[in-house]
């Protein structure tokens, strides 16, 4: 591999991250840059672009982060410093989703905390009959949702930038859905440094005991819902019982709890307990 006249290599990098990143500064596939391996050339920009990559991956940055695309569900979504990276146990959500409605159902779903959109997007995909709302504190997030939106062309939902306390909906939803922060504040600088250093922290802060977005949100929903309504929550791996707890005391009843790949309880379904 040729970087103009002279030859260097990374050693830093796994092969694998570094046919990524010429990828991305080749505006290649990373297949394309495999068969072309031996031929390539780099200009001093490229150059430039490429030692830049390899000092981020060196300070832990994520992947993602540098090439701003993450997988999740069906699709590839923009990602940066401004929303959590998407996460397979996640997925959950989508896929526990697709039990609740029938592909061709029409109905209305709330995802709260929508960082860039990878859950909203994902069930609007799925259910071209639905519509979804997304809400999410951070300007910037929702910048990041919307290009999103653009991106995959999903039309049958809007993202809106509002907290969820200042959140009036027009109307109350067959679904909702949330991975809030629940992370205790003080257990953040614990965390890897490619999420405590890349990921913002108020998608991650969950407070003193890493419950309060549930407390929160346990007085908000049940005015949000349907009566015949869902909300599937996700939760940090030792909160199962204190967010069903927090849910219980407010009117809801735990339906079912799905497990991760780990087999820690990650995804808590509730339904009202006395619909009206």
């Amino acid at each position: 591999m040729k970087y103009g006249k002279s030859e260097t290599s990374c050693n830093s990098c796994p092969p694998k991250i570094m046919r990524l990143f010429i990828a991305k500064v080749k505006n290649l596939s990373e297949n394309e840059i495999v068969f072309h391996m031996n031929d390539l050339q780099f200009s001093p920009n490229e150059i430039a672009q490429l030692e830049d990559f390899v000092s981020r991956y060196e300070s832990h940055e994520p992947v993602s982060k540098i090439l701003n695309r993450r997988e999740f569900w069906n699709s590839e979504f923009f990602v940066n410093k401004d929303v959590l990276d998407p996460r397979p146990e996640t997925e959950i959500i989508v896929e526990q989703t697709l039990k609740i409605f029938a592909k061709d159902q029409a109905f209305e779903f709330l995802d709260i905390g929508t960082g860039s959109g990878c859950i909203l997007l994902s069930i609007a995909q799925e259910f071209p009959k639905s519509f979804g709302v997304g809400i999410d504190i951070s300007e910037k997030a929702v910048a990041v949702a919307l290009k999103n939106k653009s991106d995959l062309r999903v039309k049958n939902v809007e993202i809106q930038n509002v907290s969820w306390n200042d959140f009036v909906p027009q109307k109350k939803f067959d679904l909702i859905v949330s991975n809030p922060p629940y992370i205790k504040n003080a257990d953040i600088w614990a965390l890897d440094d490619n999420v405590k250093n890349f990921d913002p922290h108020i998608a991650l802060d969950g407070g003193k005991d890493g419950l309060v977005s549930y407390d929160q949100l346990s007085k908000l929903l049940g005015n949000w819902l349907k009566p015949s309504g869902k909300i599937l929550l996700e939760v940090g791996f030792d909160q199962h019982d204190a967010v069903k707890n927090i849910f219980e005391s407010k009117g809801f009843v735990l339906k079912n709890t799905f497990r991760d790949l780990q087999q820690i309880p990650r995804i808590l379904e509730f339904i009202l307990k006395n619909p009206s």
